[in-house]
């Protein structure tokens, strides 16, 4: 999806992201709702792995993602976590996970009501009895608004 601008892509998106801010707000989120008892993350759509560097001070982890461009990247930045190349709509890990983000709106790439279905049902299906699934909305342009 990337192939084109993986090598700027972290620029690009840095400077729109507080990472560390972002990381802190997802671990008391999850803090507060998850009623598993373990740190097993799992991170839907991990890119190139920048997000990954602030949630494994905090979480044991794995990520998926699509594009191998993007998990080159995030396996140079992350050598200790485990990354897979999986499509978010149609995956088996094999395990469950006591937390499931799919972050920065990437839910957005399924495209379709069917493929955003198969892909919620497939992380749930990653998910503790007591789990907790996080996913962050897509943003169209008209509801996009920059805070002054």
């Amino acid at each position: 999806m990337f192939s084109q601008t993986v090598q700027y892509y972290d620029s690009i998106y840095q400077s729109m992201k507080d990472y560390g801010a972002e990381t802190e707000t997802l671990t008391a989120f999850v803090h507060q709702y998850c009623r598993s008892p373990g740190n097993r993350l799992l991170d839907v759509a991990c890119g190139t792995g920048l997000q990954l560097t602030y949630l494994k001070q905090h979480f044991q982890l794995q990520g998926i993602d699509l594009d191998e461009q993007l998990l080159a990247i995030a396996r140079q930045r992350n050598p200790e976590v485990p990354l897979h190349h999986a499509d978010m709509t149609d995956f088996d890990l094999g395990g469950t996970f006591d937390i499931v983000t799919c972050l920065f709106s990437a839910i957005g790439y399924v495209k379709s009501l069917e493929n955003l279905s198969r892909s919620v049902q497939c992380m749930a299906q990653h998910l503790t009895a007591r789990g907790v699934l996080l996913i962050e909305p897509w943003f169209t342009p008209e509801t996009w608004r920059l805070s002054t």
